[in-house]
């Protein structure tokens, strides 16, 4: 299989489109035993998830409470959601709950930034 097919079939399994971003700032706190909790930037977004830099071992399924910090905006995006993978340095984070306002505050910001970003070429 060459780089090419490699690339479909992943953008194939995606069934959202990913935004690049390095602004929103995201709380996190595990919902175990012995909860991590950090903050992160978020490293992109989609409408079902986002990828986060975190430095602790997490499981998969691991449940997690979320607050992110849209620039711009005064209110912060409360959501859920669980650890889909994780490797030790990132982890994607599946959101499981959400409010349709807040996801589109944060999707609207992003997609803005991508527009942006296309038009300049950067």
């Amino acid at each position: 299989m060459t780089n090419v097919e490699k690339g479909n079939s992943m953008a194939e399994r995606r069934k959202f489109m990913r935004f690049n971003t390095s602004s929103v700032d995201v709380e996190y706190r595990t919902l175990t035993h012995n909860p991590i909790f950090g903050k992160a930037l978020a490293k992109d977004l989609s409408k079902e998830g986002l990828r986060v830099g975190i430095k602790q071992k997490v499981s998969v399924g691991t449940p997690v409470e979320l607050c992110l910090n849209v620039p711009g905006d005064n209110l912060p995006v409360f959501a859920s959601g669980k650890v889909a993978w994780a490797d030790g340095l990132e982890a994607g984070l599946r959101l499981t709950k959400i409010s349709s306002s807040d996801r589109a505050r944060v999707l609207e910001y992003v997609y803005k930034e991508w527009l942006r970003s296309v038009k300049t070429g950067t």
